[in-house]
């Protein structure tokens, strides 16, 4: 085994199956998620590999292949990666240009009767900034952020003067965000073999995510990083495989060389050598414990240290913004009693889920060696490529009121 790491990229050749958890068979309509989660990703690595190996998934091969660190899918084009939106942002639509971007920030309460019922002692609400004073409805952003978007936002500590990205599908210019992938639906039939015409019953319907661009020669790309891979990974891969349900085929194509992105961005390693409140955006879905909260987060003290810093480094949580949990199923190519075992239902944390910390012990900029590496609870879970970690700065939004106020009055005047 060896700890060196090799890069992968996977064209599909037709729409991916990537299933939710609801249930699916004749009759049924199969729902697709919006992105396949990484377990899609690492089961198709890691049965790439078995063939590779002779297609022996004998309880010793298994083994050796679930040691196998595959990390993503993240979407690629033109050589750089891309994030999913932070949840920490919203965007007001004024006049057909999304041009008014507000950050959510933890918000520090008064002792004057202030409070809220976060379920720990001592956690601030996220709130909206000051800055937004009437009601709005958000307007929508790119599903997807460049990673030169998506470091201007991480170094940037109260949102001002942001503007998010845009999604462009001319043809024209590389946009700075993309959509999730289009949904395309599929109804096929069971064939009598004996009669040659559909089973009667027997109809059903599939959907998979189209990764082509509009107006585009390019497309949507999926990238991945795999490492502890053996011999046989470090040959590379440059052949057609499955990825995801139906067995439909995408080009693999390996390199040694990492596309833009993978590594820690010069402007985000200079905001985190002197930085004291720090941000965690996830890059894809967590799986904790504990639900929303990581579980190397001390439930008392709030503080702790992610899986991949060192241990002088300690965080303390102060607030975080997440959706609600996300469901995760699927099925195990480990013998059980009656076979290929089904996975119990977990919860998982949505990729763009944003944790806000304050730097208790150690130096932030060692957060570095953190980027896109996983904060997921459980050892296989991390190798298994949940909770990928994006790092970046805040601040609190109260602290510049006063300027902004006299700002405002001083342009009045």
């Amino acid at each position: 085994m060896t700890s060196s790491a090799i890069y992968l990229t996977l064209t599909p050749h037709d729409p991916v199956i990537a299933r939710d958890g609801r249930p699916f068979g004749a009759g049924l309509r199969m729902k697709s998620l919006d992105w396949p989660y990484p377990s899609v990703l690492a089961g198709s690595v890691r049965t790439a590999l078995g063939k590779m190996n002779g297609g022996n998934f004998d309880d010793a091969s298994i083994g050796v292949l679930k040691a196998v660190a595959v990390h993503g899918p993240l979407p690629l084009l033109s050589g750089q990666l891309y994030y999913p939106a932070p949840k920490d942002i919203l965007v007001r639509d004024s006049g057909g240009r999304c041009d008014e971007t507000y950050a959510i920030r933890p918000a520090e309460l008064n002792s004057d009767g202030e409070g809220c019922d976060l379920p720990l002692n001592g956690l601030q609400p996220p709130m909206l900034s000051y800055r937004a004073k009437e009601e709005f409805k958000p307007a929508p952003i790119a599903s997807f952020w460049s990673g030169d978007s998506m470091a201007a936002w991480l170094v940037n500590p109260d949102g001002l003067m942001f503007q998010s990205p845009d999604v462009s599908d001319d043809g024209t210019t590389r946009p700075a965000g993309l959509d999730l992938p289009r949904k395309e639906s599929r109804f096929h039939t069971a064939i009598n073999p004996e009669s040659g015409v559909a089973k009667e019953k027997m109809l059903y319907e599939t959907t998979g995510l189209d990764l082509a661009l509009k107006n585009r020669h390019e497309m949507m790309e999926i990238a991945a990083r795999i490492e502890e891979a053996g011999a046989n990974g470090k040959s590379g891969f440059a052949t057609f495989s499955p990825f995801g349900g139906e067995r439909r085929l995408s080009y693999w194509k390996s390199y040694e060389k990492s596309p833009v992105g993978w590594n820690c961005p010069e402007k985000v390693k200079a905001a985190l050598q002197s930085a004291v409140l720090i941000r965690m955006v996830l890059a894809t879905p967590a799986i904790f414990a504990r639900g929303w909260m990581p579980g190397w987060i001390d439930t008392g003290t709030l503080s702790g240290t992610p899986p991949c810093a060192p241990k002088g480094l300690s965080l303390t949580l102060v607030s975080a913004c997440v959706e609600r949990w996300r469901p995760l199923s699927g099925f195990s190519l480990e013998m059980g009693d009656e076979g290929h075992r089904s996975k119990p239902l977990r919860r998982v944390v949505p990729a763009g889920s944003v944790y806000f910390f304050r730097l208790s012990s150690g130096n932030a900029g060692d957060l570095e060696a953190c980027w896109l590496r996983p904060v997921s609870d459980d050892p296989q879970d991390q190798r298994d490529g949940f909770g990928l970690a994006l790092w970046g700065i805040w601040d609190y939004e109260r602290k510049n009121a006063g300027n902004e106020q006299k700002k405002e009055q001083n342009q009045e005047g």
